[in-house]
C-alpha cells in the first residue's frame, strides 16, 4: 500500500463526507474511485488498522485524527496548486485538477507554503472549494434540489469530476455565477443566466451548491 494509495483515500473521504462527524457509506467511495466493494472495503480495513480512519460496519467511515490531519494537508497541496496552475499558468479547471491530484503527492509541504504566499494566500480553488486553514464549512444545497423559479448564486463545484469541470468551466458557471431555475427532469437540469439559458446534465447539476440570491 503506497503512500500515495493511502492520502489518496484519506483526500476522497475528506472531499465526500457531508460532515466530520457522519461516516461516508463506502459505497460512495466505490463510486467515486470506480473501483469494486470488495477492494474499496479491503483498502479501509488496512486504513483502520493503521489508525487513520474507523470503520464502522453497515454505515461507513469517519477520519480519525491522524487522518484528518494527513488529509487536510493533501486537500490544501491539492487546491494551492490548483489556483497557481489556473491563475498563472492559464491551465483550465479539469486539467488542473488532474495535474494537481499528481502534484499534491509529489511537493513537500514547504513548497506549498511558500507558493500560497507568492499566489498571496488564496482562501479558495478556482472551483470555490476552501483551502485549509479556511474551515470546510457547511453551506447551500445541489442545484437539483432547488425549485424552478428561485434565483441563486453558485457557491463551489462538488465533487470536482474531471467531466463536470470540463462541462462547467466551457459554459462559464463556476462560483459567483448567478442561476435562475426554470426545470427539473430526470435527465436535465434547464437554467437560466442573465445572457442565455443552458440545460445541464443531472449528474453535473448536483455538482453545483448554490444558495439563494435575490439580486439577480
Amino acid at each position: 500500500m503506497s503512500v500515495e494509495s493511502i492520502e489518496d483515500y484519506l483526500g476522497a473521504i475528506y472531499r465526500l463526507r457531508q460532515e466530520a462527524t457522519t461516516p461516508l457509506p463506502l459505497s460512495q467511495l466505490g463510486e467515486y474511485f470506480a473501483f469494486s466493494p470488495v477492494s474499496i472495503h479491503e483498502m479501509i480495513q488496512k486504513l483502520d488498522r493503521q489508525g487513520l480512519v474507523q470503520y464502522i460496519p453497515y454505515r461507513g467511515v469517519l477520519l480519525t485524527a491522524a487522518g484528518e490531519e494527513e488529509a487536510v494537508a493533501l486537500i490544501q497541496r491539492h487546491r494551492i496548486w490548483e489556483r497557481f496552475l489556473t491563475d498563472l499558468l492559464e491551465f483550465s479547471w479539469d486539467e488542473a485538477h488532474q495535474l494537481a491530484e499528481h502534484l499534491e503527492h509529489a511537493a513537500p509541504q514547504a513548497v506549498t507554503q511558500r507558493l500560497a504566499r507568492l499566489l498571496g494566500n488564496p482562501e479558495r480553488c478556482p472551483h470555490g472549494g476552501p483551502i485549509p486553514p479556511q474551515p470546510e464549512a457547511p453551506g447551500g444545497r445541489p442545484l437539483t434540489e432547488i425549485a424552478p423559479g428561485v434565483q441563486v448564486e453558485v457557491l463551489r463545484i462538488k465533487p470536482e469530476t474531471p467531466e463536470a469541470l470540463q462541462f462547467l468551466q466551457a459554459e462559464q458557471l463556476g462560483p459567483r455565477a448567478l442561476l435562475r431555475v426554470l426545470a427539473h427532469s430526470a435527465e436535465h437540469t434547464l437554467v437560466e443566466t442573465q445572457e442565455r439559458r443552458v440545460s445541464l446534465p443531472a449528474t453535473i447539476a448536483q455538482t453545483l451548491w448554490v444558495i439563494a440570491d435575490f439580486g439577480f
